[in-house]
């Protein structure tokens, strides 16, 4: 018996695939685990050098992406899936987000994304030390395609947040990607607030907290020797030295054209590796932005001012900053947990207001990848990288569109989650197995 005649074919999911003699999803699910899958005839989006393939097949190996082209040969003993024209992309990653460390937004039990007013450390904070990669909310976004994301502390009432990671949608223990991937700062009013509510307050704030930073990294000794004050903690310095050194982004919340050159100023006198989050103005500034070099992360259905600060928003921001050489990714809500699957009909609104179809993809995959130092890893479709897929029933960018199948590291995850299980729970409302409130008068 040759090996093709050996191989299974696995169904991906719901009626939309159903082909052939195919197997359920769950069998893929469980079958898929640290084995050699083929998925063939898809329209794949690659994000990479390749661009679009029609036609196309994707090889995963032992969690990596082993190959992407057309008519490949299936290995002996895949698992091979005929996609039927569906599109895969890889898979999105979320470049800004509380998942995991806020269950519940107004339960402070189970929402640790900010300190209390009055807590003394500030960029000492960790994300990974409340991350639950148990979250229920985890599963919901990993079925809206969402497969990374990045988690960062909120701000309390000090000018730096913490530090963010970068971690995968598996949901499993060990689903941390990158440690201290990034750090979160307060510009803008959101700054002035924490600074005497003058954003002169906030930039000097920032500065001598970049300044003694500096001092410290360059000579740990000698800094703790002298005479300093109280007021800078010794953790939140030695939070901030890669971040001084260049190592690490400084993610800074900055929405105002004029807020933004501040940062553009703080770049070029400290060295640093700047990522603007928000940019409501950010258009009116694009070509200064493209020659800093500065990533802008933003909201790309902010067109109504909510502060003055943002009176010159448009839906034409990505549009304009893409069109400058400008990279861009998208955020929602400011960063709730709770929405992030919608990151792809941002896109969508993006590209229906002038952004290419192709920049709002990469805007999902791979320029968040590159802001955070992992696109060697994942962001894209090719020959090496993590097994990051997602199978869709349509155009990824259409409101309608849902996945039907989600990678990540080459293993097929669930679908499932806290939403399908009310929702296959409470569509019967007859007498029955309910809980008593639900179940009528007898």
């Amino acid at each position: 018996m040759n090996g093709a005649s050996t191989m299974k074919k696995f169904l991906l999911a719901g009626a939309a695939l159903a082909i052939g003699a195919l197997s359920s999803a769950a069998a893929l699910a469980q079958s898929a685990a640290s084995q050699t899958i083929l998925i063939q005839n898809a329209r794949l989006i690659t994000s990479g050098p390749q661009g679009v393939i029609e036609n196309g097949d994707v090889l995963l190996r032992d969690g990596v992406i082993a190959g992407v082209g057309v008519d490949l040969a299936a290995p002996e003993g895949a698992n091979v899936i005929d996609a039927a024209g569906r599109t895969i992309t890889a898979g999105f990653i979320a470049p800004f987000s509380q998942l995991g460390i806020e269950e519940i937004s107004l339960d402070r039990e189970a929402n640790d994304a900010s300190p209390d007013p009055g807590f003394p450390l500030s960029a000492a904070l960790d994300s990974l030390d409340a991350y639950n990669p148990t979250s229920s909310v985890i599963a919901v976004e990993r079925a809206g395609g969402i497969t990374r994301a990045l988690i960062s502390p909120q701000a309390g009432d000090k000018l730096f947040a913490g530090k963010a990671a970068v971690i995968d949608l598996s949901g499993r223990v060990a689903s941390v990607t990158k440690a201290n991937a990034a750090q979160l700062a307060m510009a803008g009013y959101s700054g002035a607030a924490r600074s005497g509510d003058t954003r002169m307050g906030a930039w000097a704030m920032l500065r001598e907290y970049l300044s003694e930073a500096a001092s410290y990294a360059a000579n740990p000794r000698d800094y703790l020797l002298r005479k300093r004050e109280d007021r800078f903690f010794i953790s939140d310095l030695e939070a901030l030295g890669p971040v001084v050194a260049g190592r690490e982004p400084l993610i800074i919340s900055a929405n105002s054209a004029a807020d933004i050159r501040n940062v553009i100023r703080l770049k070029s006198d400290y060295s640093l590796n700047v990522i603007i989050l928000g940019g409501s103005e950010a258009w009116r500034v694009a070509r200064e932005l493209a020659a800093a070099n500065i990533p802008v992360i933003l909201d790309a259905m902010q067109n109504l001012p909510t502060q003055f600060e943002d009176l010159g928003s448009t839906m034409a921001n990505a549009a304009r900053l893409q069109a400058a050489g400008v990279t861009i990714a998208f955020f929602n809500d400011g960063g709730t947990p709770h929405n992030m699957r919608l990151l792809p009909q941002y896109a969508g609104n993006a590209v229906a207001h002038g952004l290419p179809y192709d920049a709002a993809i990469a805007a999902l995959t791979i320029n968040p990848a590159k802001m955070f130092g992992v696109d060697a890893k994942l962001g894209s479709v090719e020959i090496g990288k993590a097994g990051d897929i997602v199978v869709w029933d349509g155009d990824p960018l259409e409101v309608t569109t849902r996945p039907v199948a989600v990678f990540i590291d080459g293993r097929a995850m669930s679908m499932e989650n806290r939403q399908t299980k009310l929702r296959d729970r409470y569509k019967d409302l007859s007498k029955g197995d309910l809980p008593f409130a639900y179940r009528g008068e007898e």
